[in-house]
């Protein structure tokens, strides 16, 4: 079986194999092809731009796997009303947070969300509780020196604001140490900024702040002295 890389792997922590999952924004299905391996029953990928589309279909039809669909879409405009299970993964946070907003009407016959932003946690959070989703487990994942959050959400309704929002829910009660890794080197970059004489007041004051918000949530279970 393919490997996956770690981030998505992650993602298949929260599939059964029963369930019909929905990859939206494929990119190259190899997280479609992978789930088919493991017996997933029923797969719809899709891509919204007609050359990703083309090399999509080309690589799902060589997998030979017949449960994987492949459509060109855009968001959740054409998602099939069986799918209950919906992924988004590789895009910047805001951009899934516009995708399931544009796309409400069809979050009813969801039962779960897996998402895998790349930035923005803080804004999808908020936005996945708005449309009564709960956050159920998250996860922190470093690849290739990079760090990446994956949320799994349930369709059941539970606000989540502050700053659960920014290292999200899950994260704050387990601190895993690569969450851990991750908030100690945003903590040492705003160190850095703070070292620099001409940053105007109103900016330090935030980053002061931010920089407290962090300590506060970490030193726990992390190494930080101040």
């Amino acid at each position: 079986m393919d490997r996956l890389p770690p981030r998505l792997l992650a993602i298949t922590d929260y599939i059964q194999t029963n369930d019909h999952v929905a990859d939206i924004g494929s990119d190259h299905g190899l997280l479609p092809i992978y789930l088919a391996k493991l017996g997933v029953e029923y797969i719809y990928a899709s891509e919204n731009k007609k050359g990703p589309y083309n090399r999509l279909k080309a690589k799902i039809q060589s997998s030979g796997y017949s449960q994987i669909v492949v459509d060109m879409a855009d968001g959740l405009d054409t998602l099939p009303m069986n799918v209950d299970t919906l992924v988004i993964a590789g895009m910047g946070g805001d951009l899934i947070a516009k995708i399931i907003s544009h796309g409400q009407s069809h979050l009813d016959h969801l039962k779960k969300m897996i998402l895998l932003p790349h930035g923005n946690e803080s804004e999808l959070r908020q936005i996945i509780s708005y449309f009564g989703f709960s956050i159920q487990d998250e996860q922190v994942i470093e690849e290739d020196g990079k760090f990446y959050e994956v949320i799994y959400a349930m369709n059941q309704p539970c606000l989540v604001c502050g700053i659960e929002s920014m290292f999200g829910p899950i994260n704050i009660r387990k601190k895993t140490p690569t969450f851990i890794k991750k908030w100690k080197a945003e903590h040492d970059k705003i160190d850095d900024l703070l070292k620099d004489d001409k940053i105007p007041e109103r900016r330090r004051e935030e980053l002061v702040a931010l920089k407290k918000k962090i300590y506060d949530v970490i030193t726990t279970k992390g190494d930080l002295q101040s």
